[in-house]
Order: C-alpha cells, then structure tokens, then sequence
C-alpha cells in the first residue's frame, strides 16, 4: 500500500537483485491517471516533559563499555534495540517513543533494569549485526538483547507489539538471578499492574471519581500521587472519555514534570504514547501468556482457544473506540496527513465488521464466555453501544477527506463491505441501513478510472479487485447505482491485464497494450482477491480459484515475514500492512470455492493460523503504524468467515 515513490526507494537499497521489480514497477503505474494530492505528512515533535519518557533508565550508549561493567559487577546487560541501522521501518522513531513511554516508564521496570542489570540504548549497525547475529527483517524492531559480562548473549524479545507489565516483568527477570525488587508493592510487575486491572474492570462505576478512589484505597495508594492520577486518568481513556483523559494526563505533566509519569503523561496526551496507540494495557494474562513464546509478544501455543479470542478481542475492541464512535489508533500516512481521516473511516469499518461477527456470535450462543478467569468480558449492551456509535460515524461522509483522495477508497470499500453484513445479520435495519449503503456504494463507483482501474495511492489492481467485490456484495444487497454491467466489464478488463500467462497479479496497474510482468511468490493476497472478483463477476478471464488459493499457501513464507514490519520487507513487495489485508483476501476467496475435502483442510489450516497469531492479551496486529484495531478486526472477521 506503499506510494511508488517509497516502492523504488526500498528497490534501490535491496539492488542489484531487485532492477527487475524497480523496472516493472515505474512501466505499470499508470501516475497520469491518479488524482495529484498531498503526500504532506506532518508529524509533530513531543515537547520537553514528553521527551523526557524512559530517562528515569540510567542508559549506557556503549555495548563494550556496558559489557565491562557487567564483569565487574556481576550484573547482566540489558541491551535497548530500538532499531538496526539501516533498516527499511519506517516509523522507527515513533516505535522508540512508544517504548520510552511504556515499559521504560514503568516505576517497576526502571527499579527492574538499574538495580539488576547495566541498560544499554543503542542502534545496532553492520559491525554489531554481525557480531551478535542480528539480522535486518529477522529481528524486528523494538527488541532487546540480554548479554553476560563475557558479552555471550542470555537471550533476546524482538517484534514487541504488546506491552503489558505482566508479560514484561516476568521476561526481563527470567534472565537475572536477582529478580526480587524491594518494591513496596509485593506485586509482579511495573506499576500497580493489579490495580490497573481493576480500574479497567470497574467499567461505567471507574468513570466516578469516588469509585476509583475506593479501588484505590483498598490497595493503600495515595490518591493524589503522579501513579494514582495517571491509572485514573487511562481509565477515562479506555471507558471512552478521551477529552477527559487527555486534561488529566497534562495536568499530571504540568503538575510532575520531573517523574516518570508526568513524562509518560505527556506522551499520551500529545499522541505519542503506547496506550493512545492501543499497544499498552494492563490486562491480568491468562496462565502460560506471560512466559516468551518465541515469536515476540505473540502468545505461546495453547494459551488461547478460538472462544477465548471472540471474548478477549471483542472487549479490546470496544475499549479502543472513541467517543464519536471511531477507531483512530493507526498511524498509517502514507498518502499525507490529510489521508488520515480516511483511514479512520476504513479501520472503523473494520472494527465495526468484528463487533457485527461478535454480536451474531453471542445471539446464536457461540461464544462461549470465559468467566472463571480475570480476562475481559464484553457485555452484549457494550457491544450494542459500540455499534450504534460506530454506524453514526459511518453515515456520516464528513468524517472522511475527500479533497485529498489518498487511501480514500478503502474508506468506501470496508464502509460497503461492513453495511452489507449488517444488512445479513439485521434485516431489520434495512430501512435505516440500506441508504447508508447506496451512498457509499455510488461514491465508490464514482471512484472508477476511465482505464476500468481503482486507486488509494496509486492505481492497481489489488484496490480495483477489492472494489469489485465490494460492489457485488452491495448488487445481491439491492444497490443499483450506475451501470453495474459496464462499470465490471471495464474493471475485469484492467484486471485481467495486470495477470500474467501463469497467473501472477502485478503491484501496480498495466497499461492497455503492455506485457504483465510479476511473480507468483508476490501474491499470496492479490491473486486469491483478483480471481475472487473476476469470479465473482463472471468474466471469461476468471481462473481457477483454487488454484489461486493453493498458490496463496504455498508462498506464504514470504507474507509471514513482513507482519509487524512497518515497511516492505524485499522484492516481492510485502509489508507488515499487508499481513492481514492478504489473509483476509485468501480467506474471503476461500469461501467462495465449493465444498471438499481440499476446502476443508484449507479452512482448517486458516483457522489454526489465525488462532496461532494471537497477542499475549488476545488481540491481534500486523504492524505498528495500522494498529492492532485493525488487526483484530480483521482476525474476527476471518474467523466469523471460516466458521460460517
């Protein structure tokens, strides 16, 4: 979903093996047609206090240094990665802030590393890569690397996506035999993590300043202390009240400057911090999420079953959504700042897709919830106000930007998707709902490229494939907005020349005369969504579905690489913002093939996947800069697929 501009850029620094892509690229997209906006990305700066997140760490700046001082002191090296130089993430300042001010904020963290251990913050370069085998993509960023006084390493975490005191205490002090602290608390963790729980679990009642009091009280915490006013203040946050919070975190910013948590207060309140980005909670794990379970803050095989997951993401969802009913934890500007208010809209329409899938769920008493442990539990009213909120801001077309059309299809795209499974699942709301779904149906026509082709940054035919199949879910619906017969005649005619003799599905859009050009290993998701759309449409183009499918799987490896990496990974174009958009693409064209023994072991797998990806708090993420609302929207809505 990268602009070409950022394509060739990451081509040229993988050279000389990639001219082949740079040249297919730059010769396919057809950059006449596309709207000329604003790539503008304007990203503002923290302010002192806010920058002063993770200083309370006593960090060295020198790894031989820091190794010298771990032979003399016994100590073990906590070495800081925040990035590797060179590496192709994009938002890697944005990932260091969010560590800054999360778990190196953590009164219990700092104690953790500068009593125990010799911190170290430090970029890894060419020289450090190979002497301790970090690898570019393998290991992603933020990580740490914990290394003896000989400089042997103890272990490492890298791909950290979820940050939770639980999980990170009981990681960090597994490598140090000197894991007591003398802490007054008495309790695993940073902060008051088990107080932080029942703040989140007291609900409507934790929005009274009284009852936080008295959660307060019972753990004898002061409550007018930096600590007690930012748990206070996060959980306005995560009950939906995030003008309130925002006041409380700068007052704790102006009031405690000087403290861990005036700083990590002033992350939050200016955008910078990991809670506003949905990657902090405090949530009490579940037995077996707090130990590593190899893949960073993935959780270890078998912690989670799938009902677990409805429950524990259903919840997350529903504390991640604003007050004006929108979902805005992504980051993601690649068309320009001003394209982000139509990312909102399409992550809202994801989110809203998962709470749809959760709700029918729970009315055909599938979901089975998990009430004899300490995880979420999403009520069915919660639920309930979550998606009246989120179809106000759906209906509402200035919620988006349409002067600046980056990324605004998918607004239109998700929007019909999401409408037209509300129509499935509620009839009922068909008179309410159906011309909120003509609407957005007709804007997304009105999208079409005389070349048949549709855009987000650019045109191709993974976005063009995606609109197709949008508007045919929205025809069997009722929609009846233009000529639906010429408007999918001109789209599986571009489409059908972005394919080669062999089936691959190009990046970007081919102009009318020329030669396709891409390889198979690069479309685990475009070709499954171009063969589901020519299908769909009946062309005479359409191949076999299954056999898109099949390739899908068998060159999955490359996909599963790029998932939490924030740019592209290597010539086959992925990125971490590829990782679900591909699964849900396989997934959703799985559905369409006719039943089987081949099918069912296809669902199965998908299944078993899905349920493999799962964070240690039951959410889901591809990357840092869409978010893990979209990632867990996603998930849902994959999973309600499979098992429908």
């Amino acid at each position: 979903m990268r602009p070409l501009s950022l394509l060739l850029t990451a081509c040229v620094l993988l050279a000389p093996s990639v001219s082949f892509a740079q040249d297919e690229a730059r010769d396919e997209i057809e950059q006449d047609e596309a709207p000329k906006n604003s790539t503008k990305k304007i990203r503002a700066e923290p302010s002192a206090t806010a920058a002063r997140a993770g200083e309370h760490v006593q960090w060295m700046t020198d790894i031989d240094a820091a190794i010298a001082k771990s032979k003399e002191t016994g100590k073990p090296v906590f070495w800081y990665v925040p990035t590797i130089r060179g590496s192709f993430m994009d938002r890697k300042i944005e990932i260091d802030r969010y560590m800054m001010a999360g778990p190196f904020s953590w009164p219990r963290m700092i104690e953790r590393l500068n009593e125990h251990f010799v911190p170290v913050k430090l970029a890894s370069d060419r020289k450090l890569n190979k002497r301790f085998g970090i690898e570019r993509i393998q290991f992603v960023e933020p990580g740490f690397l914990v290394l003896d006084g000989e400089g042997v390493e103890l272990g490492r975490q890298d791909k950290i996506t979820t940050y939770n005191p639980q999980w990170f205490d009981e990681v960090v002090c597994s490598y140090s035999d000197r894991a007591e602290s003398a802490h007054s608390y008495g309790c695993p963790g940073h902060i008051h993590w088990k107080l932080a729980s029942d703040l989140m679990s007291a609900a409507e009642d934790a929005k009274s300043t009284a009852k936080a009091q008295e959660i307060l009280a019972e753990y004898i915490l002061a409550d007018d202390t930096a600590e007690a006013l930012f748990l206070i203040a996060t959980s306005y946050f995560w009950h939906g009240q995030e003008a309130e919070a925002t006041e409380r975190w700068k007052q704790i910013a102006i009031n405690y400057p000087e403290t861990p948590f005036g700083a990590k207060a002033a992350a939050e309140a200016e955008g910078h911090g990991p809670i506003v980005h949905g990657l902090e909670n405090w949530m009490d794990l579940p037995e077996g999420a707090e130990v590593a379970g190899g893949q960073g803050t993935r959780a270890a095989a078998g912690v989670y079953d799938e009902a677990m997951l409805w429950n524990t993401s259903t919840e997350w969802i529903v504390q991640m959504q604003r007050s004006d009913g929108s979902w805005r934890d992504s980051i993601y500007d690649f068309g320009g700042t001003d394209g982000l208010p139509n990312v909102y809209m399409a992550v809202t329409a994801i989110a809203t897709r998962g709470l749809l899938e959760s709700a029918a769920r729970r009315d055909t008493e599938a979901l089975e919830m998990v009430i004899d442990m300490n995880l979420y539990h999403a009520t069915a009213e919660a639920v309930e106000v979550a998606l009246e909120k989120a179809l106000m801001f759906m209906a509402d077309e200035s919620n988006v930007n349409t002067v600046d059309q980056d990324e605004l299809v998918w607004a239109y795209i998700y929007r019909v998707q999401t409408l037209c499974r509300w129509l499935e699942l509620r009839p009922a709301d068909k008179e309410r709902v159906q011309p909120i779904l003509d609407r957005v149906a007709a804007l997304l026509v009105d999208m079409q490229l005389s070349s048949g082709s549709w855009h987000h940054e650019y045109p191709n035919p993974f976005v063009t494939a995606d609109a197709l199949v949008a508007l045919e879910f929205a025809q069997r619906m009722g929609t009846e907005v233009g000529s639906m017969d010429a408007l999918s005649k001109s789209g599986c005619s571009a489409l059908a020349r972005c394919r080669t003799k062999d089936g691959a599905v190009t990046y970007g859009d081919v102009r009318e005369g020329r030669e396709a050009k891409a390889s198979i290993e690069g479309g685990v998701g475009r070709i499954p969504r171009v063969e589901l759309a020519l299908a769909l449409w009946k062309s005479a183009d359409a191949g076999a579905l299954d056999k898109a499918i099949a390739l899908s799987f068998e060159h999955e490896h490359h996909l599963a690489n790029a998932q939490k990496y924030d740019d592209h990974t290597n010539v086959f174009a992925y990125g971490g913002f590829f990782f679900w958009y591909d699964l849900q693409a396989r997934t959703e064209a799985l559905m369409h093939l006719n039943g089987g023994d081949e099918k069912a072991g296809w669902v199965a797998r998908q299944r078993a996947q899905i349920v493999s990806l799962a964070e240690i708090d039951g959410a889901f993420i591809d990357s840092h800069e869409i978010g893990r609302v979209y990632g867990t929207g996603m998930a849902l809505w994959c999973l309600a697929m499979l098992n429908d």
